[in-house]
Parts: structure tokens; C-alpha cells; sequence
């Protein structure tokens, strides 16, 4: 319990800082389009909002319902609190996303899972230094909810890639629709597909049996550190 609050605490801060930020500060450089769909950002502003809640309306051109911090977008992009953001009427309509709103919403799904991740991570750190993780049963609740989450998130964050990239299968130089290469079969792709599929399959089932087969052992009772114990491990 200890070591995985401590590497989930370290791996969520870094998946904010420096990996995160510098992932978006390619995008913002190298996919401007894509970083407008990613934020609903249709029109564009000096000063740019970030947007936390909101539903794009891609034939209108605005983002319904937003929740936004003011200039914060363009302070995260370009760390300047006025700096100009384009939105995606600077771009031709073909070089958009294909899916925006899919695009959209994966973005937020992946950031919002980050988010509550560091949230978690540093509350149960603060729970473990002080020496009531153990007995904090909220806390462990919440933790063993959180179990599926990672998966989840790194899943809308393939789907953000993927989807960001879009029309594109070699940025700026090839389009998706050019790429299909007439010397591979449909059933060539099928099989490739089928095999991942199994594969993960039989890694899912596996996982499922040792996770059933640890709770079903439960701790050992002579193991679990409670009180002074514990805050001699988590100074350790």
C-alpha cells in the first residue's frame, strides 16, 4: 500500500509536470488545429479561456454551456496571460479534425482523470505521512475505485492522439485517406486485430483472477502498520 500511494503520488505529478505540459506545447507548436478542436476554441482570442465544461456546437461554432478560466489556455500554452491562441476559423475547414466533439470530450476525459488523480495521489500521501491512511476507510474506498480509472484515461488519451491527428496520417505532408496501401488485405488487418484483441483479452482475464485471488487472501493482519507504525514507515 505504501509503495504504490507513493509511485501513484510521483507518476501523477509527472504525467502534469513535465511530460503533460510539454506534450501540449508540441501540439500548440506543431497541430494548432488540433489544439483548437482539443479546447472548443472556434474563434481567436488574445488571452485565450480554458475550458473545463462545455458542449461543441461544430456547425454553429461555439462551445454551449462553457465553464472557463479566463486567459488560462494561452498562459499554459505560451506562458503569457494575453498571448494570441488561434482558434479553428484561422484554418481551412479540411485541415480540421474529422471528429471534433469525440475529439473534444476524450481530451477532457483523459484531463479530468488527471486531474483527480493528483487529487487522490496527495490526499493519500497526507493520510499515509500523518499515519490514518489504514484507517481512513473513505480513502481506501476511493483508492480501490480508482483502480480502473488509469485505463480509462489512457484510453481517451490514444483516442486523443489518434483522433487530433486526423486528416492526417503524416502530418501536414500525407492524408488518411491516401494511406491505404492496395498490397494489404482486409483480411490481412482482421487477423492483426483479432490477435490484439485476444492477446488483451487474456491479459484482462489474468489480471481479474490474481486482483479476485489477493482480496479473496485479504492483508495479513500481522503486517498491517497502524498509529506510531505507521508514521515511522511513511517517514521512511
Amino acid at each position: 500500500m505504501r509503495a504504490g500511494v507513493l509511485v501513484g503520488a510521483i507518476a501523477a505529478l509527472l504525467q502534469l509536470f513535465p511530460t503533460g505540459d510539454m506534450q501540449g506545447k508540441l501540439v500548440a507548436y506543431n497541430q494548432q488545429p488540433t489544439l483548437a478542436a482539443m479546447e472548443g476554441l472556434f474563434e481567436s482570442q488574445e488571452g485565450a479561456p480554458l475550458a473545463i465544461l462545455g458542449q461543441p456546437d461544430v456547425e454553429k461554432r461555439k462551445l454551449d454551456n462553457p465553464l472557463e478560466v479566463p486567459e488560462m489556455l494561452s498562459f499554459l500554452t505560451y506562458r503569457k496571460w494575453r498571448a494570441h491562441v488561434k482558434g479553428l476559423s484561422d484554418f481551412p475547414q479540411a485541415e480540421w479534425p474529422d471528429q471534433i466533439p469525440l475529439l473534444y470530450y476524450s481530451y477532457h476525459v483523459m484531463v479530468g482523470l488527471g486531474t483527480i488523480f493528483i487529487a487522490v495521489m496527495v490526499v493519500a500521501c497526507l493520510l499515509l505521512w500523518r499515519g490514518k491512511l489504514y484507517d481512513s476507510r473513505w480513502m481506501l474506498w476511493m483508492l480501490m475505485v480508482c483502480v480502473p480509472l488509469p485505463y480509462i484515461a489512457n484510453t481517451a488519451g490514444w483516442m486523443t492522439a489518434e483522433l487530433g491527428r486526423q486528416p492526417w496520417l503524416i502530418y501536414g505532408l500525407m492524408r488518411t485517406a491516401n494511406g491505404i496501401s492496395p498490397r494489404v488485405a482486409a483480411g490481412n488487418a482482421w487477423f492483426t486485430l483479432i490477435g490484439f484483441m485476444g492477446m488483451y483479452t487474456v491479459l484482462a482475464i489474468l489480471w481479474l483472477f490474481l486482483i479476485y485471488r489477493e482480496i479473496e487472501l485479504g492483508p495479513d493482519p500481522g503486517n498491517r502498520p497502524t498509529g506510531e507504525d505507521a508514521v515511522v514507515l511513511a517517514v521512511d
